[in-house]
């Protein structure tokens, strides 16, 4: 195989290669890339004015501890069988079920990496106003940013590895510096009226732990490429537990000191301006990759006789195109709740490999066995779904946290039907 073939090779479909394994690492970097992004930076804000810096250091480690443990539980399935996230629901959910989530997937996905072009363009357009008085077309800057993302997502996994590892550290010193800024800042603590968000502490940890979600659900499509279990522990944890906590207890202080809940007015009143825009331009740039590479994956899952490359262009110039008609600011809320669908899924694909198949490898010479649908698995994703949903409407949760309730509820549902099957069999 060509050196270039090589690097594009992101194994959609078929196993990875042992020797195309990374440590855990290099792994971790890619999710810890989407910490330092602007909604990161939002989440502790809102949190940490809310809440104030005691109660809400405490939800951002009670919720990172939440989210690295199940990034653990469900990266295990794809550092064992070596397989994407839906390769993997291709055998728990049935060929044509599997299918059906995929799609649900890739629309979030997408509607996400719409938003994401959205908030990036509004932010950066504020700042090259506020810092070089230019006033560039809003599209032009997000057709630019579209067309990299696109570009960059094409080379795979091997090119955001690196990309991640070369970021994450710059990133985090202009973190450092503003942190610095914070604490040494003398200056008016307000440039505007200041108005703090009403969270409870159990909402606080919700927000942590559904800002990660998605990622954690698709934790094989990187752990798949990890060498051990220890490299799959540090590719959750060093995450969600480190690196987003870290951010969010910048964020939080520096939204409590300033007496400001606007991201942007704060990094512009600590001097950020210029500093600003390279973390805006940098972690927007990796966070749709990543959601673009999610999207690939899926779509290739589904078109296994289309080239990825060929999705991942598709795709990119869809979720690009629709940034520019600012029409998916009305989808945002459908968006939100289309997000209740992963959690169960986890749920679910971890019991059967764990509990029901009791870490028996997925062959895929196997998959022309598998069933169009599991009906068990699909009622679990069903049921778990309702009572997610029904939960956040009415306010009852048994943990507190929706994802904690989508997981145990899918999961236990899902077990029950899968024991029943067998004993009526």
């Amino acid at each position: 195989m060509a050196k270039h073939d090589d690097v594009i090779q992101n194994y959609t479909t078929t196993p990875v290669p042992l020797n195309k394994t990374v440590g855990g690492v290099g792994i971790g970097m890619i999710n810890g890339n989407l910490a330092f992004a602007v909604p990161g930076l939002i989440t502790g804000l809102e949190i940490g004015t809310s809440l104030g810096f005691k109660d809400s250091l405490m939800a951002f480690i009670l919720g990172g501890l939440i989210l690295s443990i199940l990034g653990y539980v469900t990266g295990l399935v794809g550092r064992y069988n070596r397989l994407t996230s839906y390769m993997t629901m291709k055998f728990v959910f049935g060929i044509k079920g599997a299918n059906l989530i995929s799609f649900a997937f890739v629309l979030s996905l997408l509607g996400w990496y719409g938003v994401n072009i959205d908030l990036f363009s509004e932010v950066s357009l504020a700042l090259l106003q506020q810092e070089f008085d230019l006033s560039p077309p809003v599209w032009l800057l997000e057709i630019c940013l579209g067309i990299i993302i696109t570009i960059t997502t094409i080379w795979g996994f091997t090119l955001l590895e690196k990309v991640s590892n070369l970021f994450v550290p710059i990133l985090a010193l202009i973190l450092v510096f503003m942190l610095y800024q914070t604490l040494t800042w003398q200056g008016p603590t307000s440039t505007s009226t200041f108005i703090p968000y009403e969270l409870s502490f159990g909402e606080a940890v919700s927000a942590v732990v559904g800002s990660f979600i998605v990622s954690v659900v698709l934790m094989p499509d990187f752990t798949r490429f990890a060498k051990t279990n220890k490299d799959t522990a540090i590719s959750s944890f060093l995450p969600f537990l480190g690196l987003s906590s870290f951010v969010y207890i910048v964020s939080a202080m520096s939204g409590i000191l300033l007496m400001e809940s606007d991201v942007l007015n704060v990094m512009l009143t600590l001097g950020l301006g210029l500093f600003a825009f390279t973390l805006l331009i940098i972690s927007s740039w990796v966070t749709n990759v990543v959601n673009l590479y999610s999207i690939g994956l899926g779509l290739s899952s589904v078109f296994t006789k289309i080239a990825e490359r060929k999705l991942v262009v598709i795709a990119g110039l869809f979720g690009t195109a629709a940034s520019t008609l600012n029409l998916l600011d009305s989808f945002t809320d459908f968006l939100f709740s289309l997000a209740i669908i992963f959690t169960p899924v986890a749920a679910i694909y971890v019991v059967d490999f764990f509990i029901i198949n009791q870490k028996r490898i997925y062959k895929i010479e196997k998959l022309s066995d598998i069933k169009d649908f599991n009906v068990s698995a699909i009622t679990a994703w069903m049921f778990g779904v309702v009572a997610t949903y029904l939960s956040n409407q009415s306010g009852i949760s048994f943990s507190g946290v929706e994802a904690i309730d989508a997981f145990v509820i899918s999961a236990g549902v899902y077990w029950f039907l899968c024991q029943f099957n067998h004993q009526t069999n």
